[in-house]
């Protein structure tokens, strides 16, 4: 049994001060007085006044794929970069990880079917010595669905644990002009102006209603094996109305105000990006995370591609009186865990996985100290030993 004492224990609707949180055979066993179970059998460990909470569970961050490819035509060995990425993952507290995967063949050059089929197999691979949970989460590229039988084959072999439709086009989502879509595509992913007017010139006859029927094809079968289903982008409620007929419930990163506040009169969970809440707004322009939380428009944080500032966009809904702490980290923890159908995860409650963070505030941000991962402590670290 472990005792994790002199802490602040972050419930789902309270913070508990001065109590002991009890773990045994890889869950919570319970939240006690000092004058309880004190048992000379027990690991003591001391938070030294640090906060307790819930392993963070990150619906989507891309940042794998980098770590395995970090510059063009360099390839590093999976093992090796996954090893270190889960140190990462740790220090950041997150204990559940969906990686992204791009699934097409349409605008990234980076990326290909080719190397998510890799990527999937590199992950799966490295389960067999994981310290942390790796998910899959498959982003499809609805504009060209030559791959869709893989991904059938995927799903049935129970592979995929997330999926998500989306698509990035000029003059729609996240990309409300030419201008916008030439800046990112020519700035961050190497495409020259000339080959992106040339695709725009192809892809502005692009219909959703179009899809539609190969869409539900899609999610039936995603829905048959209990995978959750996500909108991605989402800036129209034409779109949310086309999403939810298909029986999706999580919409990411909705681009505007009216979208969010449509995908949650539809009883959709809205994901934000942490990045978007650390700097106070969105890297395209597009609607401010803060804004949606403050309107009450959104559920769920991901890291997106920065890891750090999951636990740290959290602490900000704290700091500056935006949410109360149990609920700030709620956005981090319970939420996904509800939306993506972790159950037994999300919580310190009596009876959940045991997975826990112990951080503390420095210059007020948080640092991470310990970790535990089913009640194994997997990472530990003091500065003030240094």
């Amino acid at each position: 049994m472990i005792k994790i004492v002199n802490g602040k224990i972050v419930t789902p609707k309270t913070v508990e001060d001065n109590r002991i949180l009890l773990i045994k055979d890889k869950r919570i066993l319970d939240i006690c007085d000092y004058d309880e179970f004190l048992s000379d059998e027990c690991e003591v460990v001391d938070a030294q006044g640090g906060y307790i909470i819930p392993g963070l569970i990150d619906v989507h961050c891309d940042a794998l794929e980098f770590k395995l490819s970090p510059r063009p035509n360099v390839i590093i060995p999976h093992f090796l970069a996954l090893s270190y990425y889960e140190k990462e993952l740790l220090i950041s507290g997150i204990t559940t990880q969906f990686h992204g995967i791009y699934w097409g063949d349409v605008l990234e050059k980076h990326r290909s079917l080719k190397l998510a089929l890799e990527m999937i197999e590199k992950i799966l691979d490295y389960r067999r010595v994981a310290i942390l949970n790796h998910k899959i989460f498959i982003r499809f590229d609805i504009v060209k669905f030559e791959a869709k039988d893989k991904l059938f084959n995927l799903i049935k072999n129970r592979v995929v644990d997330l999926l998500s439709f989306q698509y990035h086009l000029p003059g729609q989502a996240q990309f409300k002009s030419f201008e916008a879509f030439k800046n990112y595509y020519t700035k961050v992913r190497g495409w020259t102006e000339e080959e992106l007017r040339e695709f725009a010139k192809n892809s502005f006859v692009f219909n959703l209603k179009k899809k539609k029927s190969l869409l539900r094809e899609i999610s039936q079968i995603a829905r048959e094996f209990k995978i959750p289903l996500v909108s991605h982008d989402d800036d129209k409620k034409e779109k949310i109305q086309i999403m939810k007929d298909l029986g999706i419930k999580i919409s990411e990163f909705p681009v505007n105000l009216k979208a969010a506040l449509c995908a949650k009169e539809n009883n959709m969970d809205v994901v934000v990006g942490a990045p978007n809440i650390v700097q106070g707004k969105s890297s395209c322009g597009n609607v401010s995370a803060l804004r949606l939380i403050k309107e009450k428009a959104a559920d769920i944080i991901c890291s997106d591609y920065h890891l750090p500032s999951m636990l740290t966009a959290s602490l900000k809904l704290y700091q500056e009186g935006i949410l109360s702490l149990p609920k700030a980290i709620n956005m981090i923890t319970l939420n996904p865990a509800k939306a993506t159908g972790l159950k037994e995860r999300g919580a310190i409650l009596p009876g959940k996985i045991a997975d826990i963070v112990i951080f503390k505030l420095r210059d007020k941000l948080p640092e991470v100290t310990r970790v535990f991962i089913k009640g194994r402590s997997v990472y530990s670290y003091d500065w003030h030993k240094y």
